[in-house]
């Protein structure tokens, strides 16, 4: 339909050109060219504002055109009657124009309705291909993933086989490494991260990660809803049973001891695997997981025995070194960051007697996760805090300085390594 703003621009033309030839041109002009100039403006005002505005400019021309016509030929007075009655003929002209103009605006309002059905039909056709390219692509997507399902024997035997084996070491770091191996071949996992939970359940530790960084390398319990629930309920969510957004698409409990161990976030992964299917899959791998971790931290609690210095929490110095290549690993591929801080000592305290002073000494200056090492041929005490990052590594060491200086011992020189152990590989050590 044609809106009222362009009619009434349309009549008011259609005036201004009336005006203006009426003005500046002689009435025989006017009557005797061909064509006609009144009937070049009905069609122009019925063309472009439609029926109403074609009438009314073949009345105004109408008018027009008699006047003229009266002045030119009906004059002196007494023939006036005679022009009027006696020759009809003269309405001739006015009629046309009428006539001229409805049919053209209607003609118009015709062309406009039918462009306009098209344009809807042009709109719905283009939105139903939208729709038949979104379901072709979701029909694509499952062919792929189909694909993927329905391989040979043989295939599917042997990445269950790798999928075992990766998951079946005797490190909990690599577990939770490989772990996310698996998520990313399974699900094309794009963005996840593996928090191991701490200090009876208040906080979780990034362990791992893949893509862009989500969250903090530390997160409480209570800032995160999911977090929090899967704690307690020991189950896997997704971001439907969270009120609060942004939030992980799945959080998937790890499980050791019977408690939760850690969790994992995904928070980015192709909209084809958020199904329920997903969901029973990632209940399948936790479990495997979960059983890979028990074997592999009673290994290492078994290990660890060997690995401290009596009555302390002070590794001896080739495990210390194995877990400063292990941060160190964990830097360089997933960048989180960790802190060493280094320190010489002079003390008149026997060397076997100094690992169990000095965890007394700073049991209150270390969290549960941080490791330290005494090296009594080099009087050096070695303090590794993973997550610890650059900004906050100063205050930490002058806290440990304080804590230090007493009557056994006295620092002599000391330094502050961030992100840098010194050592390029994680060394094995054999038990």
């Amino acid at each position: 339909m044609i809106p009222f703003r362009r009619k009434l621009t349309g009549f008011l033309e259609v005036l201004i050109g009336l005006g203006l030839i009426v003005g500046f041109f002689p009435a025989t002009t006017l009557l005797y060219v061909n064509p006609s100039p009144f009937f070049l403006f009905v069609i122009y005002g019925a063309w472009v504002a439609g029926p109403l505005i074609g009438v009314l400019s073949g009345l105004l021309s109408s008018v027009l055109y008699l006047a003229m016509l009266t002045t030119t030929t009906a004059f002196p007075l007494n023939a006036l009657w005679t022009f009027i009655i006696a020759d009809p003929t003269h309405y001739l002209t006015p009629m046309f124009l009428i006539v001229a103009g409805y049919a053209l605006g209607e003609l118009r309002t015709t062309l406009e309705r039918r462009m306009q059905r098209m344009r809807d039909q042009a709109s719905l056709m283009q939105q139903e291909a939208f729709e038949a390219r979104s379901r072709l692509q979701q029909a694509e997507t499952a062919l792929v993933e189909l694909q993927g399902r329905v391989l040979g024997q043989t295939a599917t035997m042997t990445r269950l086989y790798q999928i075992a084996q990766s998951l079946n070491v005797l490190s909990v770091e690599k577990i939770l490494t490989e772990l996310l191996g698996v998520l990313e071949d399974l699900l094309q996992v794009e963005q996840a991260s593996i928090y191991r939970v701490e200090e009876g359940n208040r906080f979780a530790r990034l362990a791992v990660r893949v893509g862009p960084p989500a969250w903090s390398n530390s997160v409480t319990a209570d800032t995160h809803e999911l977090v929090k629930m899967a704690i307690e309920e020991g189950k896997v969510l997704t971001f439907k049973d969270a009120s609060e957004r942004p939030a992980p698409i799945y959080m998937v409990p790890i499980f050791r001891h019977q408690r939760t161990y850690a969790l994992i976030a995904i928070h980015r992964l192709p909209l084809s695997k958020v199904t329920v299917d997903t969901t029973q899959l990632l209940e399948v791998v936790t479990k495997w997981a979960s059983d890979s971790l028990e074997r592999a931290t009673a290994y290492e609690e078994a290990r660890m025995s060997d690995a401290t210095y009596p009555n302390s929490r002070f590794l001896r110095a080739p495990y210390f070194h194995e877990q400063c290549g292990i941060e160190h690993d964990r830097f360089e591929r997933y960048g989180i960051p960790y802190t060493i801080v280094e320190a010489t000592l002079n003390t008149t305290i026997a060397d076997e007697f100094v690992p169990e002073m000095l965890t007394d000494l700073l049991r209150a200056k270390m969290r549960t996760f941080d490791l330290a090492t005494w090296e009594p041929e080099t009087k050096r005490l070695l303090l590794l805090f993973p997550t610890l990052e650059k900004q906050y590594a100063e205050g930490v060491a002058q806290r440990i300085w304080e804590r230090l200086e007493s009557e056994q011992f006295e620092v002599l020189s000391s330094r502050v390594l961030h992100n840098d152990c010194e050592i390029q590989a994680v060394q094995q050590v054999e038990v």
